[in-house]
């Protein structure tokens, strides 16, 4: 009898940056992604990139749950993108036209979904949140950042048991659910040498943690930057590496993306480093 061999699903969208689609063939639903990197260096930004990146390609619903900061900064910080001026900078000006139009194309849409975590980060509250966003309002995407918060909140004070709690779990909603699930973690510091903050690379076994993040992950991408560099461009320039690859298995430096601090954007350059 003739053996039919389905192929791994094609991307339902893609990242925002050409390089790193070129490594992880894009974003699939059905999967979970762990966005890592040391304190500071840019991962809530990464993510928002990835959001309005969601927003302009897809039609599809998106669940948001940045656990360190208020709706209200979240919100504000998705709107500059749209019109590329950082709006939840007091300092920064925007005409009314400016700010209609970035409402519109973002919170207008109706597509976009928070969470006010407010005194509620127990771990299953953030789940039923997870499930809800999935079952209850047809989120396709769903970003949560970051594990770690949800962990440090826990009453038993054991950090791998909380870990490889809430991983399985997460894991296993996306496999019921069928969404596209970016988790952000925290790494631990280097043994050694230049912390991740001087730019050190970024690998599985910095994971903070239990090892049960890595391995439930579908994919991993870690953020390099030298955030104390003395030259401006390189101390905003993070090298995004792809660390596990399970689409394709191919890993390693994936791209270079540059902020502008004048238009809030993390914005892809060429580097022949790489």
């Amino acid at each position: 009898f003739p053996v039919t061999i389905q192929p791994l699903q094609k991307a339902q969208a893609h990242y925002p940056y050409m390089g790193l689609n070129a490594m992880t063939g894009g974003i699939r639903q059905q999967e979970m992604v762990v966005v890592t990197a040391g304190s500071g260096l840019g991962k809530s930004q990464f993510m928002r990139e990835i959001i309005w990146q969601l927003l302009c390609e897809t039609k599809d619903n998106i669940g948001i749950m940045f656990l360190e900061e208020s709706v209200k900064r979240t919100a504000l910080s998705l709107m500059s993108l749209a019109i590329n001026k950082p709006l939840h900078v007091a300092e920064v000006e925007a005409s009314e036209r400016e700010k209609k139009e970035a409402f519109d194309k973002t919170l207008g849409s109706n597509r976009l979904f928070f969470f006010d975590c407010f005194g509620s980060t127990a771990i299953d509250n953030i789940i039923n949140r997870v499930r809800y966003f999935a079952r209850g309002l047809d989120c396709k995407y769903i970003l949560l950042d970051h594990v770690s918060i949800v962990v440090s909140a826990q009453e038993h004070g054991d950090e791998r048991k909380a870990i490889d709690e809430i991983m399985t779990k997460l894991r296993m909603i996306v496999q019921e659910t069928g969404i596209a699930l970016f988790v952000v973690s925290h790494l631990k510091r280097p043994d050694g040498g230049k912390g991740h903050e001087e730019g050190a690379a970024t690998s599985l076994s910095q994971l903070r943690g239990s090892g049960s993040i890595g391995q439930l992950a579908d994919m991993v991408l870690g953020l390099e930057r030298a955030a104390q560099h003395e030259d401006p461009i390189e101390r905003n320039t993070t090298r995004v590496r792809v660390i596990k690859n399970r689409y394709s298995g191919e890993a390693g430096k994936a791209c270079a993306v540059l902020y502008d601090k004048f238009t809030g954007r993390m914005t892809e350059i060429n580097e022949t480093s790489l």
